[in-house]
């Protein structure tokens, strides 16, 4: 007689598990988690369905995605809020309190889970909890940058801001040269930084001028220094390059 296999875990639950922090992956926090967790998958340009009365926290397991609002703008595709990438847990609130929809910009593999029953979960174990609350805080922190930079900077300062962010998170680089693809159109770019299309364009054409950046097609950017882009972001830190002669 056959022996039947146990169920094998849909996929983004077991990259959820391991991206736990160390040694809480195989603990009881982490099978409730699991358990209240619900796998989906999302084609380029589907958005993850609304739900009228429940807060939901959503943790990409792959893909790239953008957080909207809807009717916050008069663009029919909405406000764009945020960018997500894997690895990112992102809170979708419910929709009586906003229409607020994640879209994918690429195929993506999520795990979906309410929030209220996640975070009762998650503080019986203080590691679990703070690795929430780490992320959670930057994702604040990013928001309140962008804000700042749609009130006090130039186009400029936006869009090199946008890129040595991009380079961070995609690329995994904070200095030198770094090259990586944008997985968001530039009418995204423009309505998440408060640009227009144009402007975005003209600003990249700037920067391939100035020898900073360079572009293939419609999504692959190469920059060539880092530090100078983010001296023209306007970053705290960012060290001034050599004098001239």
């Amino acid at each position: 007689m056959a022996t039947l296999s146990p169920p094998q875990p849909a996929f983004g639950l077991e990259q959820f598990r391991a991206a736990l922090p160390a040694g809480t992956g195989e603990g009881r926090v982490a099978d409730g988690l699991c358990a209240l967790g619900e796998a989906a998958q999302l084609a380029r340009g589907e958005e993850l369905a609304p739900d009228p009365e429940t807060d939901r926290l959503v943790w990409l397991a792959s893909g790239a995605a953008k957080l909207i609002a809807r009717g916050a703008t008069p663009s029919p595709g909405g406000q764009v809020l945020a960018f997500h990438f894997a690895g990112d847990l992102v809170s979708v609130l419910r929709q009586k309190d906003g229409d607020f929809r994640l879209v994918a910009l690429t195929p993506c593999d999520l795990v979906i889970f309410p929030s209220d029953r996640f975070l009762d979960h998650a503080q019986s174990d203080p590691a679990v909890l703070r690795s929430v609350l780490t992320r959670s805080l930057q994702a604040l922190h990013r928001s309140r940058t962008r804000m700042m930079q749609m009130g006090h900077k130039s186009a400029a300062a936006r869009l090199a801001d946008f890129l040595v962010s991009m380079a961070e998170r995609l690329g995994d680089c904070t200095a030198g040269p770094c090259a990586f693809a944008l997985p968001m159109s530039r009418r995204d770019i423009g309505d998440s930084l408060g640009l227009t299309i144009e402007t975005v364009s003209r600003q990249l054409t700037e920067l391939r001028e100035a020898g900073l950046v360079e572009t293939e097609g419609r999504s692959k950017i190469a920059i060539t220094d880092l530090g100078a882009l983010a001296r023209i972001a306007g970053r705290a830190g960012a060290k001034a390059g050599p004098p001239k002669n």
